[in-house]
């Protein structure tokens, strides 16, 4: 993968971002959300072993003083939140999770104004409330219906991901991307298990067999999870982190596209603005500490 380029690392991550809250919407009639990810990393795990093997990765993993740092990227960054996220899609869209993502932008301000003491600007302050704007929109638009159910859950979960960055940036900084990748494929399946048998034992496991499953397992699988995510960790690696979260960021614009060809979803004027809001919000934001980073450096 070293001889790979970084811009396109970056973009086909964007697709697979984009697309896996299609797949995730598809796969919730057929499958315990929690099961169903937990088959997905264990699927991404079996991709990664002939790597692994190859690199003696197998010893990393297992490395003593790097498990909390793997446990918490497992934990909070795929097996809660995602686990969250299917069960919203039962009752909101595709579209409307990929909006309402972007209030990790939120998140990622209280959480550094609140645990690093780092008072937020003028700019990032205007920034979130456009964020906020755009998601108030979305939220104002589903009403007092079920669908705002799944639009809240979405929103209360974001902080997982925030906390999972923690953890990530602990690990060593010449750690393989696939490796990463790998390990938070495997850690979250501690987690995922634990949720498989409280819900079997409160309200029964689903698992109905339909075409329609399979390919929505086999994408999270291969494609989310084995190669989303190893093109991710890969294209940050390698390029501008502010450059590569500007382009990551705008992937709800393709499924936004994607939802409403295939009838997941409608174009309103709430849909649209709230999406034209959230993402100018976030874009300033990111360009705020992407300045930042460079000054430091």
């Amino acid at each position: 993968m070293k001889t790979f380029s970084p811009v396109a690392a970056i973009w086909i991550a964007w697709f697979v971002t984009a697309a896996n809250l299609i797949a995730g919407k598809y796969a919730t009639p057929y499958v315990t959300s929690a099961l169903f990810l937990f088959l997905s990393c264990a699927g991404a795990l079996l991709c990664f072993t002939p790597h692994l093997n190859k690199t003696g990765g197998w010893k990393l993993l297992f490395d003593k003083k790097l498990f909390w740092q793997y446990l918490g990227l497992g934990t909070l960054g795929t097996a809660l939140p995602m686990t969250v996220f299917m069960i919203a899609l039962n009752y909101t869209t595709p579209t409307n999770a990929a909006i309402l993502n972007q209030f990790e932008i939120v998140y990622s301000i209280l959480l550094a104004w609140i645990i690093l003491k780092e008072t937020p600007t003028l700019k990032q302050i205007g920034g979130s409330l456009l964020v906020v704007a755009g998601v108030t929109l979305l939220l104002w638009q589903t009403g007092f219906s079920v669908q705002l159910k799944g639009d809240l859950m979405i929103v209360g979960c974001l902080w997982m991901f925030q906390l999972s960055h923690i953890f990530a940036k602990k690990l060593p900084p010449d750690m393989d991307p696939a490796q990463i990748a790998a390990a938070r494929a495997l850690f979250a399946l501690p987690a995922l298990f634990l949720l498989i048998i409280y819900v079997a034992c409160t309200q029964g496991l689903m698992f109905r067999p339909a075409p329609a499953l399979w390919w929505t397992l086999a994408f999270s699988a291969v494609i989310n999870y084995f190669l989303g995510n190893t093109f991710w960790y890969y294209a940050i690696r390698h390029m501008d982190l502010g450059k590569a979260t500007a382009i990551i960021l705008s992937y709800p614009v393709m499924t936004f596209i994607m939802s409403v060809l295939l009838g997941l979803d409608k174009i309103t004027v709430f849909k649209v603005l709230g999406l034209i809001l959230a993402l100018s919000g976030a874009y300033i934001v990111t360009g705020i500490v992407s300045k930042q980073g460079e000054a430091k450096k």
